[in-house]
């Protein structure tokens, strides 16, 4: 099983500014050894060794994750970051016999389906689309985002195969060996987290869900959702302080998901839905202190905490 983050900020896209990679370019000169100046393939080497949140970016494209298991591609939301994805496919999966692709949406806020009008699998008539979701009339609501009022190509002028199911809510659907799962989340509008299996590794994608009581008995449902899953990849969007000041907007911190994490035995946690207002070194900060209360509060909890970034893939 291959996790790949194609976007990964909350509420809106979130270009870097000029201001931000010039900051990147002034901690990289100052953490350069001496020894190496004037040396430029020692310099290119160092460089290319940094990470990403040292000379990359974390990513400005709303959610969008791509699974590939079982010989089958799973995307989960279409956020901005849909539309690399979709260009990428048709660099390397695309053929005569068309793709056959499978589409979870957790719930249609604009940072969620504004990707798709852009989506170049989306225009190939041998291409076949399936979109999964518990919200009724998702074709209509699809259809709404690309009235000629709001885009240029309404959806019926996308010329790929396109089927529509309906999910029941907590129900699961089996796509060969994988079977997926959906759970309601708190939040305005609703929003479904889904919980991926195949063959004895689990993968859950829960965002834009906040938890507004963390006692025993209302976290069940959600212990039992992430349980023992090998990844979570949890909305992190807010810090504790926030999360509390902004009741009922529907997001969550990522010490929440630390608890939640630890309690259900979760081995990886991927923060996501990152606040748009933040920048990567305030998100790297974020996990900073993130894993300085792990390491405090549960010192021998073996989950490995990090930060989802655009272009980064994992092996489950």
């Amino acid at each position: 099983m291959k996790v790949k983050f194609w976007g990964v900020r909350g509420s809106l896209p979130t270009p870097p500014t000029s201001e931000h990679i010039r900051e990147k370019f002034i901690k990289i000169i100052d953490s350069l050894n001496p020894e190496i100046l004037g040396k430029p393939d020692q310099i290119k080497k160092y460089i290319l060794g940094l990470n990403n949140l040292e000379a990359g970016i974390i990513g400005g494209n709303t959610p969008c994750i791509e699974i590939r298991v079982d010989n089958k591609i799973l995307i989960f939301d279409m956020g901005s970051g849909m539309k690399a994805l979709g260009n990428h496919l048709i660099k390397t999966k695309q053929n005569k016999n068309g793709l056959d692709l499978h589409i979870f949406i957790s719930h249609t806020h604009w940072d969620h389906i504004h990707g798709f009008p852009f989506f170049t699998p989306a225009f190939s008539p041998n291409n076949k689309l399936t979109f999964y979701s518990p919200h009724p009339n998702l074709k209509e609501r699809l259809e709404v985002q690309q009235d000629f009022r709001f885009f240029p190509v309404a959806l019926e002028h996308m010329s790929a195969q396109k089927k529509f199911v309906l999910l029941q809510h907590n129900s699961s659907i089996e796509l060969g060996k994988i079977k997926i799962f959906n759970s309601p989340l708190y939040h305005p509008g609703g929003s479904f987290g889904y919980r991926i299996e195949c063959e004895g590794k689990s993968v859950v994608y829960a965002t834009d869900s906040e938890y507004k009581n963390l006692d025993r008995e209302s976290t069940k449902q959600y212990i039992d959702f992430f349980c023992n899953a090998d990844l979570l990849i949890f909305d992190a969007q807010y810090t504790f302080e926030e999360a509390i000041h902004k009741e009922d907007w529907g997001h969550s911190s990522a010490l929440v998901g630390i608890e939640f994490a630890v309690e259900a035995g979760v081995k990886q946690l991927a923060l996501f839905h990152h606040e748009p207002d933040r920048n990567d070194f305030e998100i790297a900060d974020i996990l900073k202190k993130s894993l300085d209360y792990k390491k405090i509060n549960f010192p021998r909890q073996q989950l490995n905490i990090f930060l989802a970034m655009e272009g980064l893939e994992i092996s489950i």
